[in-house]
């Protein structure tokens, strides 16, 4: 494959973007691509090339922005004459207010009678925690982490720590490695050996009870770093709460079954029927999410374990957006399924594919008011593995082929217009984090739906001299910038997981374009995220490794794995590392930014320290 640096002859027509264009500077966005312009990365501006584009004289400017104002001004005013001279309406007051409460996240963890236990500070190993930092902890988790898998409570966290203490450690864990607090910025350097012995003891440990299910989902959600992705365990751990949750009949459950008993034979406590319920939705919810982006079959899949969790979503009462969220992984199960054991029948997969589409798209109309930006995320995210299992075991040159890259197009732009939209959105004045701050307590399946989604523009769109005109590769060009500055943004260090994200995509740049078919599929089997497998092995080839590992290789390799208590602790967090500029193109990203411990056949560098991969 010609890895020459390419002309971008179709996708940088203009050698100029808007802003450089507006203030009449000369502008390297065709040269500095994917990265945005040295003037809009100094300034951190929007960098958008769009040769529609006109500039707009000074003082026109100036004049548009003087009518804005005073428009601003008088409409402020009106409201404000309006609001001192009428009363409010009861009814809008009440609506108002009930879809405020609505969107507040519920009360998971009650912290009240926590100053009952009567401890100052918490200890796990020889690490100490007093305990306002613990409540400060929780508070985090309860707003910003739990409103995304809401599988708890209301439960107490005097119980939590009474009673189920590996879940209240690994709550602790996941904040102080994603949203650390300032006066705690080194512990998860300190928690993480004693907390992976326990993790260790506790994952092999039978029965497992609800507690153990739940923690071990959060960890699913919210990762451990790890210096190698062989290392990372999530879908071990998933599988393990799924078949915990299947031991203690949590498909069965209902919320109107009442008590379910709790028996000697079975070993563990049942839980109330809404705990039950809400661990059986959260199994499906992170199982099939992250079968989803590892190109893997659901775990759950059967009719009637769907059908029970449909009878839980209309049954029981959850917060509105999961339950959404949940419906949108539903429709992917059920088609997935028909999808990926049909005969590979073109009409076949053109009629479910118009179906899938409906069902998606009919959510919208049911649930107008529980319909937010992270929803759209979400089914934009199902539509996009769709149509790339079906684009990539169809043949060239077929017309359903063709449209069907096109309807993934819209999908990729919308996600990483979506994903920048909330990016560029500007910290309520009542939250305490930044924006990066906010960034890194999104769940790992979020960015990898938004690289997957960039690789597919610059695979078909922004690499692709073949089946995209000008216009369209320009479009996919500027929103591969848009999702490499979020990368880029979010990381605190090159290698990380999102500096390793933002390295990929500066190496497949370096393809001179071509059209996709004549790119030779490595990676087989793994529905629609062949096509991300192939970018590594790209990635690969570009910065001279070899993309296959040698049996003896994978053997020595497999036997020399290092343990937990092998890394040494002085170096696993920093906090406090900045940046490192430049960003070099030859960063090993794809071996440690997606969990799937098979992508190590791809034989990335093995040799990095273990405290870059803790900073992200």
């Amino acid at each position: 494959m010609a890895s020459s640096a390419p002309s971008w002859p179709g996708v940088r027509p203009v050698k100029t973007c808007t802003e450089c264009k507006q203030s009449k500077l000369r502008c390297d966005s065709k040269d500095m691509f994917p990265n945005p312009c040295s003037r809009c990365q100094a300034r951190k501006l929007t960098c958008t090339v769009d040769p529609s584009f006109r500039r707009t004289p000074a003082r026109k400017r100036f004049e548009a922005m003087s009518r804005e104002l005073r428009e601003l001004r008088d409409q402020k005013l009106s409201s404000s004459r309006a609001g001192s001279t009428t009363s409010p309406d009861p009814d809008s007051t009440r609506s108002q207010d009930s879809s405020c409460n609505t969107s507040q996240p519920s009360a998971a963890i009650l912290i009240d009678d926590f100053e009952l236990l009567g401890l100052e500070t918490f200890n796990l190993g020889d690490v100490t925690i007093d305990k306002q930092s613990v409540i400060e902890i929780f508070k985090i988790f309860t707003t910003t982490f739990h409103p995304h898998l809401p599988i708890l409570g209301p439960i107490s966290l005097k119980n939590i720590h009474h009673s189920h203490n590996f879940l209240f450690w690994t709550i602790i864990v996941i904040i102080a490695l994603r949203a650390p607090l300032p006066t705690e910025e080194t512990l998860f350097d300190r928690l993480y050996e004693p907390y992976m012995a326990i993790l260790r003891t506790q994952t092999l440990l039978a029965p497992t009870p609800l507690s153990k299910i739940q923690a071990l989902l959060f960890l699913c959600m919210w990762p451990m770093p790890v210096p190698h992705q062989r290392d990372d365990p999530s879908w071990l751990y998933c599988g393990i709460a799924v078949n915990a949750a299947l031991y203690m009949s949590l498909h069965r459950s209902s919320p109107k079954s009442g008590i379910f008993p709790s028996f000697y034979s079975v070993g563990v406590i049942s839980g109330n029927p809404r705990e039950r319920a809400n661990t059986w939705l959260g199994c499906f919810y992170v199982s099939t999410s992250l079968s989803m982006h590892l190109g893997l079959p659901p775990m759950i899949n059967a009719p009637s374990d769907l059908a029970s969790i449909r009878t839980i979503l209309n049954e029981h009462n959850i917060p509105g957006q999961f339950a959404l969220q949940v419906r949108v992984l539903l429709v992917m199960a059920g088609f997935g399924n028909v999808l990926a054991y049909n005969s590979n029948d073109g009409v076949v997969d053109s009629s479910i594919t118009q179906l899938l589409d409906g069902e998606l798209d009919t959510l919208r109309i049911t649930y107008p008011d529980r319909w937010t930006n992270m929803t759209e995320y979400a089914v934009m995210v199902v539509k996009m593995h769709v149509y790339t299992l079906i684009i990539t075991r169809s043949k060239s040159g077929v017309s359903s082929k063709d449209i069907l890259i096109k309807l993934c197009l819209a999908a990729s732009l919308r996600i990483v217009y979506l994903a920048n939209l909330r990016f560029q959105e500007l910290p309520d004045k009542s939250q305490t984090m930044s924006t990066i701050e906010r960034e890194r307590t999104l769940p790992k399946d979020y960015f990898r739906a938004l690289g997957f989604a960039t690789i597919f523009l610059l695979r078909y769109f922004c690499l692709n001299s073949g089946h995209s005109g000008p216009e369209e590769q320009q479009l996919a060009a500027n929103h591969v910038i848009m999702a490499h500055t979020i990368f880029k943004s979010a990381s605190k260090h090159s290698r990380d997981e999102y500096g390793r994200a933002a390295s990929l995509f500066e190496t497949l740049c370096k393809q001179a374009p071509a059209p996709p078919d004549t790119i030779k599929q490595n990676a087989t089997g793994r529905m629609g995220v062949s096509i991300l497998l192939d970018a590594i092995s790209t990635a690969r080839e570009i910065r001279g490794f070899p993309v296959e590992m040698p049996e003896h290789e994978a053997s020595d390799m497999a036997e020399s794995l290092p343990g937990p208590s092998t890394i040494p602790q002085t170096e696993t967090f920093d906090l406090g590392s900045q940046m490192i500029e430049p960003w070099q193109s030859d960063i090993a990203f794809a071996n440690m930014f997606w969990g799937d411990p098979t992508w190590d056949v791809y034989n990335m560098a093995t040799d990095t320290p273990q405290s870059v991969y803790h900073s992200g």
